[in-house]
């Protein structure tokens, strides 16, 4: 009896712990003592109709600005303080999603699922396809606002999950590298507007951020996504490696895909970017070709 009760117990602690829930998983568990459901959508979306019992936080809660045009994750006080204001504790199960307005707000959720991670909290999903999952199980949204106890979560950085710049040139032709951003512009043909310059980080390979994603914005399969990127790009799941992107959003999507998913342990996640990278010129880049 006892080897049964230890069985199910664990089964319930794995249960809670998957990187992606759903509508139906939400709905189930809404009222769970120690779970607190995120919504990263901006406060005018987030009033107008929201998971019961979600609380809001925004983007500019959890980066900041990093000179003229980067940005970076915010300091681990600024953190701290928005985590305990959610009513986070560190034996919380946090589950954040957005409403997939548009690119960014579909990716706000996985950057801070990232960040979450990166300070320390251990029992941390991703609501599959956002808040259309929820709705698509048949549930009701909700128009109140929710304002939790103040929780006392305390701050554990985990530093092996970001790297900066002089660690990234130091790394070039060491580590594998994950250019996050459209293929365009990777290889050079396109440059965004808010680059100097065009191209990719000497060495990285080209893997899309949106190539792990669904018409509905779900997740592809784990064996699909096993496929594409440790078969199709060769890369082990049991070496390091960096991903970066824009400007740090794209990467957490791929960051989430390769570490939480995959089980790519020693991933990295450059966090500025090519806003800091690409608008330098000590830096250095290749396009017009495929690595």
């Amino acid at each position: 009896m006892k080897k049964v009760f230890l069985l199910l117990i664990t089964a319930l602690s794995l249960y809670a712990s998957e990187a992606l829930v759903n509508g139906e998983w939400i709905s189930k568990h809404l009222n769970d003592k120690n779970l607190i459901i995120i919504d990263v959508t901006n406060e005018e979306a987030y009033n107008d109709g929201h998971i019961p019992n979600s609380v809001n936080s925004s983007l500019g809660k959890w980066r900041q600005s990093k000179g003229k045009s980067a940005y970076e994750i915010r300091s681990t006080k600024d953190l701290e303080n928005e985590i305990r204001r959610l009513g986070i504790n560190n034996n919380s199960h946090v589950v954040v999603y957005s409403h997939n307005l548009n690119p960014i707000d579909l990716l706000t959720a996985p950057y801070v699922v990232w960040a979450l991670e990166y300070l320390g909290l251990k029992d941390i999903s991703l609501l599959d396809a956002g808040i259309s999952s929820y709705v698509k199980a048949g549930r009701k949204l909700s128009t109140k606002k929710v304002n939790n106890p103040k929780g006392n979560f305390k701050a554990s950085v985990n530093n092996a999950m970001l790297i900066d710049m002089e660690n990234v040139k130091k790394s070039i032709g060491k580590v594998p590298m994950v250019d996050s951003r459209p293929a365009v512009y990777y290889f050079g043909t396109d440059k965004q507007g808010v680059l100097k310059r065009a191209g990719h980080i000497t060495g990285a390979k080209s893997h899309s951020w949106k190539y792990s994603l669904n018409k509905d914005n779900s997740l592809k399969s784990k064996a699909t996504l096993s496929e594409t990127i440790e078969q199709g790009l060769e890369l082990n799941k049991k070496d390091e490696i960096i991903i970066y992107c824009t400007g740090g959003l794209e990467a957490a999507m791929n960051y989430f895909v390769f570490h939480k998913v995959l089980g790519f342990k020693k991933a990295k996640l450059y966090d500025s970017s090519m806003l800091e990278w690409a608008n330098r010129d000590d830096t250095p880049m290749t396009k017009y070709r495929w690595e």
